[in-house]
């Protein structure tokens, strides 16, 4: 096995870290995070460097980058700047893997091109008020009326919906059909006639916003069902698409998360002083900083095993839940154990470590909750 970068790897982490260091700071994700405000500001700048168009084909004007490439991007990105990172994901992950993966060729020459150029983002709306680990159970209706669907329903927890320019919501289209049949995507745009987008508070993760959504009516073209018209009653199929290279992507993030929360706990502990040396020196701190390191570097790697299985077509479904299971309980433990070390500074708001602590403990929740994990781990291991 070979563990090291390639040179055209080693070139894309150092052309995010260039960008992070230029056009982003602490201080604007402090600012971002504390005003729940999106970086909208930062769009265009990242779009010129050309990594929205990373892990699409070279025919819709991406660079035909692996899923190890996008992993690795988005690890750089949201150890550098969260607001980055946040700038990164909703176009290429929320719209375009969802539409590479699963869209029309139509669909795919429509809509790659502008979210390569950074002039579309997405969200994903699945999650409803009695509609959480159970997805099939979507009461959300879609009912065909000409050449048009009527949508009506109600979704909730939903990231970026306020600013996304495409919303994929999860409706079910065949009420007859058995429950994992009958689901459809559509795309419906941002402004639509009887769609209503409103923002939740929420904990942490401010930098991207929580919201809900109202569907009263709302008149969709049947070429914006998610593969076409085709498309229909097959949302079920086209979500597990995405299951795989959403738990690595949350791996990456959360590796990226704890390692920034590890790094500022290292520092603090080799300047802060205690009876006359660094606490650093001291066997407890030391045993809770090694402790930290090793936990990261084992999410780091069952993180990118699993994103090279999926590079090679392989089964990895295990190995994608290994990864959220393990990588985001491991960030909640090390963004804690920070704050532990900072001791009374963690816990003020003027510190940074107070917004990982918050910003981790979404990670065992979003993206199918750890218990879920657990089952499916469970299952494809021949527990029941």
């Amino acid at each position: 096995m070979d563990f090291r970068w390639s040179e055209e790897q080693e070139q894309l982490r150092k052309m995010i870290q260039d960008f992070c260091k230029r056009e982003t700071s602490k201080e604007l994700d402090r600012e971002c995070d504390e005003n729940e405000r999106f970086p909208h500001e930062l769009n265009e700048k990242l779009a010129r460097t050309g990594i929205y168009g990373l892990p699409f084909p070279e025919k819709y004007g991406g660079s035909g980058g692996k899923v190890m490439d996008f992993i690795l991007a988005v690890e750089e990105l949201a150890k550098g700047s969260e607001a980055a990172c946040a700038l990164f994901l909703l176009p290429v992950f929320f719209a375009g893997e969802m539409i590479l993966n699963n869209g029309s060729e139509e669909q795919k020459q429509k809509y790659l091109p502008r979210i390569i150029a950074g002039q579309l983002k997405g969200c994903f709306g699945l999650t409803e008020p009695d509609v959480g680990s159970d997805a099939s159970r979507v009461k959300t209706k879609a009912v065909a009326d000409g050449k048009d669907w009527i949508l009506n329903g109600h979704k909730t927890l939903i990231t970026g919906a306020d600013i996304a320019d495409l919303l994929m919501i999860v409706t079910r289209t065949d009420f007859e059909a058995r429950r994992y049949e009958g689901l459809s995507i559509f795309m419906v745009p941002q402004g639509s006639q009887g769609l209503t987008v409103r923002k939740l508070k929420k904990l942490g993760g401010r930098i991207i916003s929580t919201c809900e959504i109202f569907l009263e009516d709302v008149r969709v073209p049947r070429d914006l069902i998610l593969g076409g018209p085709e498309g229909v009653n097959k949302g079920w199929p086209q979500m597990l698409m995405q299951l795989d290279i959403e738990r690595i992507m949350i791996g990456a993030t959360h590796v990226a998360l704890a390692e920034k929360a590890f790094d500022e706990a290292l520092a603090y502990a080799k300047q802060r002083e205690q009876f006359g040396k660094p606490i650093s020196t001291y066997q407890m701190i030391v045993q809770m900083l090694a402790d930290m390191k090793t936990q990261i570097e084992a999410a780091r790697w069952l993180t990118y095993r699993a994103a090279w299985l999926k590079d090679q077509n392989l089964p990895c479904s295990l190995e994608a839940s290994y990864c959220k299971l393990f990588a985001t309980e491991m960030a909640k433990k090390v963004t804690q154990d920070g704050m532990q070390v900072l001791g009374g500074y963690g816990y003020m708001m003027e510190y940074d470590m107070q917004r990982y602590v918050r910003d981790a403990l979404l990670g065992t929740i979003g993206g199918g909750t750890n218990q879920i994990q657990r089952l499916i781990i469970g299952k494809l291991l021949g527990c029941f």
